[in-house]
């Protein structure tokens, strides 16, 4: 009997073991297949909002027949390299690809829906106007601040001195993180075509409006938080937070006064306050938009000292998790921020 028990537990044993590497491979391709698949959807959004979220087309079909209720007539595709190749609606969809009748774009991660388009590379041309026609610029980075957020500051009239300057929602760039949108803010170009694609790219391929500045017998100033973000041909002055209240962004806003003042031509300041507390609270809980009203009040004060035009957006949006917030996503409220202009 003992025998036979034994015989017993050695074949159980070898079939386990003969099903065990049959386990793990279903469990492996099951997990391949999630992935292509996440690869392979697509975000379809307008200014307001997501209209599709992880959208797969397993066969070809026309972007027109999908959008139920279509108000728009163009739309910017947006590629996993940081392309943005601006279409009409009349494409059509096949798993991560767009088919525009003469061309294939691949690998696409979103495609945003707009009658009018914009930018925040438009940033550096707006800036690059105004120096040419020999006007002072300060050129404002909100760190983290969507067009969702704006949106709900202003109905809680967290932006009474921001709201007056809105000029039109704005585009960020994939991915959208702090290193990309603000390399494509101070270049005028595209991940695709600037080179920084997310936090682990310092340097650019092309000239930012600093070197353009320079050459132009101009004098820029770079006024950063406490560290190096981008390799830039002006070196930016960092600020240590010496009251120690957990932010840079107070003793930036007190050197700017100061700064304002002084012979230069081009000033960019970056705040990142509002990504903090995002990140930290939440995008739309109270703690930001507090923090939100206290920087509108830091850019009136600089407004009334500042002789020149003024420029202000951000480099990517904020959508809520579970822990507060994030961003990195191709989804509107990552990829839509506002734009202002005070000229």
């Amino acid at each position: 009997m003992k025998k036979f028990f034994y015989i017993i537990n050695i074949i159980f044993i070898l079939a386990l073991f003969i099903a065990l590497p049959y386990g793990c491979s279903k469990s492996e391709t099951n997990t391949n297949i999630q992935s292509e698949t996440i690869e392979e959807s697509i975000t379809i959004f307008d200014k307001i909002d997501n209209i599709e979220e992880d959208f797969i087309a397993d066969k070809k079909a026309l972007l027109n027949e999908i959008l139920t209720e279509n108000k728009y007539e163009n739309a910017a595709v947006i590629t996993n390299e940081g392309a943005t190749e601006i279409v009409s609606t009349d494409i059509y969809l096949k798993g991560g690809t767009v088919l525009t009748g003469d061309k294939e774009i691949n690998d696409v991660k979103g495609i945003y829906l707009f009658n009018n388009f914009y930018s925040i590379t438009a940033a550096y041309y707006d800036t690059k106007k105004a120096l040419d026609n020999g006007e002072k610029v300060m050129v404002v980075l909100l760190d983290g601040f969507s067009l969702k957020q704006y949106e709900e500051a202003s109905e809680k009239n967290c932006v009474p001195f921001l709201s007056k300057y809105y000029k039109h929602e704005a585009l960020s760039v994939y991915t959208p993180v702090t290193n990309a949108g603000y390399a494509a803010i101070i270049t005028g170009k595209t991940p695709d075509i600037n080179g920084v694609h997310d936090r682990s790219f310092r340097d650019m391929n092309v000239e930012t409006i600093f070197a353009y500045s320079l050459k132009s017998n101009k004098k820029p100033l770079l006024l950063e938080g406490d560290v190096k973000i981008l390799n830039i041909e002006t070196e930016p002055v960092l600020h240590v937070d010496e009251n120690k209240d957990g932010d840079t962004d107070d003793e930036m806003y007190e050197n700017s006064k100061i700064m304002v003042s002084e012979d230069y031509d081009l000033i960019f300041l970056h705040f990142h306050g509002i990504d903090d507390r995002g990140h930290s609270y939440g995008p739309m809980a109270d703690e930001t938009m507090e923090y939100i009203k206290k920087v509108d009040g830091y850019i009136e004060t600089l407004s009334s000292m500042w002789h020149g035009t003024i420029i202000l957006t951000a480099d990517h949006g904020m959508h809520e998790d579970v822990e507060g917030g994030n961003h990195g996503l191709c989804r509107m409220s990552d990829m839509v921020v506002p734009y202002f202009l005070k000229d």
